[in-house]
């Protein structure tokens, strides 16, 4: 998908504090879910595996895991890490993601709790793009503590394409490298920010 807008919340990652209270009120949402396990995707989420978990136990007295599902080329996810499978085979999950953008990751991650017996609970997001619900993503419920907008097309249909609108290209935001690779004579240009 081309955005005409990018949420980076990788400068908020070190701060331990700032993620810690955000994962608690995630939590907090969740906490009457009879959640079993926590899954995220990799690689931003990663610290909320950890925090959830620790966060559930402070207000619920009970201990789960907290695993992630690594990302594999071209697109998706895997659990593969040993003993993260049975970290959330057939229990009740409560899936977490720093940022939805499109909910691909976190409908890829409801496909792999379904496969491993499970149920998803519910998604929490500390932002997600406007749009976003339970439904749209195909759970129970959902939560999301701050949201953001900007419009998406595919490839073919894309508005800012059709404008020349350059490309970001910068590693640490989306696909755009991908896109130079695939279309190095793209009208519009590439660009690298930051």
């Amino acid at each position: 998908m081309h955005l005409d807008g990018y949420c980076n919340i990788d400068p908020a990652l070190p701060r331990v504090d700032f993620i810690s209270r955000m994962t608690r009120q995630l939590v907090e949402a969740f906490q009457d879910d009879v959640v079993e396990a926590v899954l995220v995707p990799a690689i931003g989420a990663i610290p909320m595996a950890q925090w959830a978990p620790y966060w559930y136990r402070e207000l619920t007295g009970r201990e789960i895991p907290g695993v992630w599902a690594d990302k594999v080329k071209p697109r998706g996810f895997v659990i593969e890490r040993n003993g993260f499978a049975a970290g959330i085979a057939g229990k009740r999950v409560l899936i977490l993601e720093d940022m939805i953008n499109q909910m691909y990751s976190v409908k890829e991650l409801d496909k792999i709790v379904r496969q491993l017996g499970g149920k998803t609970v519910g998604v929490g997001a500390l932002i997600a793009n406007r749009g976003v619900t339970a439904a749209k993503i195909g759970v129970p419920k959902f939560v999301g503590l701050c949201e953001f907008a900007y419009e998406a097309w595919d490839e073919t249909n894309c508005e800012l394409c059709k404008s020349k609108v350059p490309i970001v290209v910068d590693p640490a935001l989306g696909h755009g490298e991908e896109f130079r690779q695939a279309h190095p004579n793209y009208a519009g240009g590439f660009v690298t920010i930051g």
